[in-house]
């Protein structure tokens, strides 16, 4: 993806792309978004389809008016937070304005998508291999 044509700063890149990279090789279970946001999940859920046929992604999508971020759950454990107060270590947060990160999200997940993530040599990033450490990536992004 061109960080050029992106909404989010540099250093939240990695938070995002592993983001996307957790929608296309977990079992997301549930999405809870904004009202705002339902079309556009829908929409790149089908596009993800699409593209990859055999990877089956079929969340229940709640809509809730009263938070304004986005949240990837597997079963009960919650994987992906865009936006909203800083959750534990366990979760890859993203903090920022919950539609211009679903922006950046849809554009990495749809690239890694094509590219053929998670099934795919290294198209994940250089770094797609190895253990994420959200502590360091929360403490790039406060430094920057």
């Amino acid at each position: 993806m061109d960080v050029q044509n992106s909404n989010a700063g540099a250093s939240k890149h990695l938070s995002i792309r592993e983001a996307a990279r957790r929608l296309l090789r977990c079992e997301v279970t549930r999405i809870i978004v904004p009202p705002e946001c339902l079309d556009k999940v829908e929409l790149l859920i089908l596009e993800i389809s699409d593209i990859q046929p055999g990877n089956i992604i079929d969340p229940e999508i709640v809509l809730s008016s009263e938070l304004k971020l986005v949240e990837l759950f597997e079963s009960e454990k919650k994987l992906v937070q865009l936006s909203g107060d800083e959750p534990n270590h366990s979760v890859c947060w993203v903090p920022g304005d919950f539609q211009h990160l679903w922006d950046d999200f849809s554009k990495y997940a749809l690239a890694l998508a094509e590219a053929g993530y998670p099934g795919c040599l290294n198209c994940g990033g250089r770094d797609a291999s190895e253990p994420w450490d959200e502590k360091l990536r929360r403490s790039e992004m406060k430094e920057n």
